[in-house]
């Protein structure tokens, strides 16, 4: 089987995509703590043009998802392993149109299996996870647009408008790898392209893409405030420290993978390995600016004062960082090491399975409150008190990620509210029969005995305010079962209003 693997990157990617859904199924019976994957389902529910924060691609491809996948835990993951797997295809295909070899491609592939953007970071899908599928493909799409010959050229570049398009579309953040591509065109090997028709079809296809976005941010002022508010800094110390940490963030994101390269695929000392597999390619100079573009222009960004950076923003920028180093490998190296590497996922598949069991055994055992959250035995419980209770369908849940995820979880259709209905923000359909309608305010999950009654009187007193009926009910749950060894319980409140 595994000899079969090591020329044929597809499967390996298909089969390591599924036993990496697998590994954190084991190890995560919760979506993630910071609530982005909830954010990311609540704006599903429509298809927004925008929001407060971020645009909307990522919303776009899970409400498609959800469409007809369930709305549970082990699918929102499955989704995680799906955007994973176009990610390594990416970085795959992308491989192939820069002409390296298979065995560079495959050995590529599974040194960044084990960084931890592809290994831990990936299963939370949200807008830097997104990056890691759109930013290879749109890579792709350039080198083919630079490389092949006329009208295979100009099919390529409109796929590189496209996939660039949906990668700002993605984040913002994007702009980091299109500059230095669009550069790179400058370069006096290069300007021949801005004779042809490829590069003016690009912008056409992008401008067609990403205007009807441009033009609603202009009249959305609070989506341009949050992105302004990511270059208000904390001070030049602050701003140093995070430059500091983005400089050598591949030596804590990309670990594994260097130090098995350093050992693998180059021979001499520690400084001669590193000088080796850090070597300009100058038989492929866009490889170079697809490597360390988006890293230095980045770090451009912060130094001139245009962004506060943010750590997780390093999480995409190394998608070719391992063709980068592939690439330097000693051919004999790595025609010697490169099938044994591959092997070794025989057991590296397994450790994976055994590092999420002991990892979910560890949090079962040491109570982790994340991995005791019962998110949907909460949900179950406000929808069948309220259903034991009245003949109204609950019709909306406010608000915010506490909203979004009763809704993702409730057995019937309950639409998570960014705010209170009378308060929705701008980018968000208003909800024009709500005081119609019975909903619910969710208050925080908490320890027993920790209530929030400033939460449960703001609930009641906006009801009284605004002509409605209030009841709150709270509930004290946890989880059970095999995997859940320790009494954890968690209390909520929920404060449902009606018409009177």
């Amino acid at each position: 089987m595994f000899k079969t693997l090591s020329s044929r990157p597809t499967p390996f990617v298909l089969i390591h995509c599924l036993v990496w859904w697998a590994m954190v199924l084991i190890a995560k019976p919760s979506l993630d703590r910071y609530g982005d994957m909830v954010e990311v389902y609540a704006w599903s529910q429509h298809w927004l043009a925008g929001s407060s924060k971020h645009p909307q691609f990522l919303p776009w491809m899970a409400k498609i998802w959800f469409l007809a996948a369930p709305k549970s835990v082990a699918s929102f993951y499955l989704l995680s392993a799906v955007n994973l797997a176009i990610a390594m295809l990416g970085i795959l295909a992308l491989g192939r149109a820069l002409r390296l070899s298979d065995m560079q491609v495959l050995v590529a592939l599974a040194l960044g299996a084990l960084a931890f953007p592809y290994l831990t970071l990936a299963d939370k899908l949200n807008m830097n996870a997104i990056c890691l599928s759109t930013w290879p493909w749109t890579a792709w799409a350039f080198v083919k647009a630079t490389s092949e010959k006329d009208g295979r050229r100009l099919l390529h570049a409109a796929l590189f408008g496209l996939f660039a398009g949906l990668s700002m579309l993605s984040k913002y953040y994007s702009i980091v790898l299109i500059l230095p591509l669009f550069a790179f065109t400058l370069l006096p090997s290069q300007r021949w392209l801005w004779r042809t028709v490829a590069p003016w079809a690009a912008i056409v296809v992008f401008l067609a893409v990403t205007t009807p976005h441009l033009l609603w941010l202009l009249g959305h002022r609070d989506a341009l405030a949050y992105a302004s508010e990511q270059g208000a800094g904390d001070g030049l110390g602050n701003a140093v420290y995070y430059i500091a940490k983005f400089v050598i963030a591949p030596l804590f994101y990309w670990p594994i993978p260097l130090v098995l390269a350093g050992l693998l695929l180059v021979r001499g000392s520690f400084a001669s390995r590193c000088a080796q597999l850090s070597r300009w390619p100058k038989d492929r100079p866009v490889l170079g600016v697809l490597t360390l573009g988006p890293w230095l222009v980045t770090l451009f960004f912060a130094v001139v004062g245009l962004a506060e950076l943010s750590t997780p923003w390093a999480i995409p920028i190394g998608f070719a960082f391992m063709l980068y180093i592939a690439a330097n490998a000693e051919p004999a190296r790595l025609e010697e090491n490169g099938p044994k590497f591959i092997a070794a996922f025989r057991f590296i598949w397994p450790l994976m399975l055994v590092g999420g069991l002991v990892a979910g055994a560890i949090d079962g055992y040491k109570a982790n409150a994340n991995y005791y959250k019962p998110d949907q035995e909460q949900a179950l419980a406000a929808v069948e008190h309220w259903q034991a209770r009245h003949d109204m369908p609950l019709a909306w849940a406010a608000s915010g990620n506490r909203a979004a995820t009763i809704s993702f979880f409730s057995p019937a259709p309950i639409e998570a509210l960014p705010a209170l209905p009378d308060a929705l923000p701008s980018y968000y359909p208003p909800r024009e029969n709500w005081k119609a309608e019975a909903g619910m305010i969710a208050c925080p999950l908490h320890a027993p005995g920790e209530g929030d009654a400033e939460c449960v009187q703001a609930a009641q007193a906006w009801a009284t305010a605004n002509g409605l009926q209030s009841e709150d009910a709270t509930f004290t749950i946890r989880r059970s079962g095999l995997r859940f060894p320790r009494d954890v319980p968690f209390e909520t409140t929920i404060v449902y209003v009606w018409p009177k």
